[in-house]
């Protein structure tokens, strides 16, 4: 299971459902081909370049397939790019961490009530300034519904908090959404951007 990376006072802290597969094999989230993790908070000027790019990835898949990446040097990879993520004051974690998931249609990987109870009693012991979940919208309202009642659908800020920290949904980055949808999900990244550079 991928380590999260999760320390007191960050900026922002990224929720995703479960890990995927995919970034569980490789060692590093955000790693399956059509995921646009990466891409998606360069777009909202989060990071001010692409943390791990397509031919990153693409060498770390090619590498694990033929076995030619020694784990010392993927681990230098790693600790350079969570090194970067920290200078940046973001973190990442999933509230599902003890099943790995095949997709956001996983239901056997969906966070449980002790999943939730936990990762709220987290927030209020490492107070990030934001909690941005980046998952399916329904799942979310789902999650969360019966503990904040102001919940919604919506991407974007919402208006409740996690502890202190404000919440903010963008809709899961594993699927492309077409259309209206996605400029809706690109908005909600580029709205917390700015908020970000605010704080």
């Amino acid at each position: 299971m991928l380590h999260e990376i999760w320390e007191p006072d960050l900026k922002v802290l990224f929720v995703g459902t479960a890990v995927d597969g995919t970034s569980d094999k490789l060692g590093f989230y955000h790693l399956h081909p059509r995921d646009r993790f990466w891409e998606s908070i360069e777009l909202g000027g989060i990071t001010p370049q692409r943390v791990i790019t397509a031919s990153e990835r693409k060498a770390l898949e090619d590498g694990e397939k033929q076995g030619s990446v020694s784990d010392p040097i993927r681990q230098m990879f790693f600790e350079k790019k969570v090194s970067q993520l920290r200078k940046l004051g973001i973190g990442l974690t999933d509230l599902n961490r003890r099943i790995i998931s095949s997709g956001d249609k996983d239901k056997l990987a969906w966070p449980t009530e002790e999943d939730i109870e936990e990762f709220i009693g987290k927030v209020a012991e490492l107070k990030p300034k934001i909690v941005a979940f980046e998952m399916n919208a329904d799942l979310f309202v789902g999650l969360f519904k019966s503990r904040y009642p102001g919940v919604t659908p919506t991407l974007g800020l919402q208006s409740f908090k996690i502890a202190d920290a404000e919440v903010w949904l963008l809709g899961s980055t594993a699927t492309k959404p077409r259309g209206e949808a996605l400029t809706q999900q690109e908005d909600a990244f580029f709205a917390l951007g700015e908020r970000i550079e605010a704080l």
